[in-house]
């Protein structure tokens, strides 16, 4: 039984696809401070991936990333208070204009 978990984390640990929303949206792979994301777009959302292995990286380090690649890969501005997450999803809304 072991063995069988260890295998399905191994599998999960590279997963890199967006939630069902985001499937048919274009992404932008952006680099911040060490950090690789992928940026997943749909109108005025975006939902986060991050991408690289990293030891217990804390929440607010990985926000602050996340927020600076989603400007570098929409052009846009992060909706005050709409980014939400953990170490490897965020999501946001975009204020665009």
């Amino acid at each position: 039984m072991r063995i069988l978990f260890l295998l399905t984390a191994l599998a999960l640990i590279g997963c890199n696809s967006p939630s069902p929303r985001f499937m048919d949206s274009p992404h932008v792979e952006v680099e911040v401070d060490g950090s690789r994301f992928s940026v997943w777009r749909d109108g005025d959302r975006v939902e986060v991936i991050r991408t690289s292995p990293e030891v217990l990286p804390r929440l607010s380090v990985v926000l602050a990333r996340a927020e600076v690649a989603i400007q570098r890969a929409t052009g846009c501005r992060v909706w005050s208070g709409s980014l939400k997450g953990d170490q490897a999803v965020v999501t946001a809304r975009l204020a665009c204009g």
